[in-house]
């Protein structure tokens, strides 16, 4: 949730999130901190995940109203031909796995 020896701002603000990311939210967080490279769209992950879109989407854009995933700013079509969102997780998402 922080990193070691963090601040305790780091420490009471991992505190804070840690208990609102579960189920599929931590799902989604763990999908796109595994990609090494790059980011990826809701359809993609929620391919990825065998879980249904219009589940994965709201999750996205919960995890960065929590300020762990963002908009890389690149767009993608996806199989419906609408650009798409490609979501990359945050520093602040990756400390949340300690690295």
């Amino acid at each position: 949730m922080h990193h070691k020896n963090a601040p305790d701002t780091e420490v009471a603000a991992a505190e804070k999130v840690a208990p609102k990311v579960g189920g599929l939210r931590l799902m989604v967080l763990q999908f796109l901190h595994r990609r090494k490279a790059g980011g990826a769209t809701g359809e993609h992950v929620s391919k990825s995940l065998d879980q249904w879109l219009y589940s994965v989407k709201p999750r996205l854009t919960e995890l960065a109203r929590m300020g762990l995933v963002r908009d890389s700013g690149k767009r993608e079509v996806n199989s419906r031909n609408r650009q798409e969102i490609i979501w990359e997780i945050t520093e602040e998402g990756r400390s949340f796995f300690n690295e």
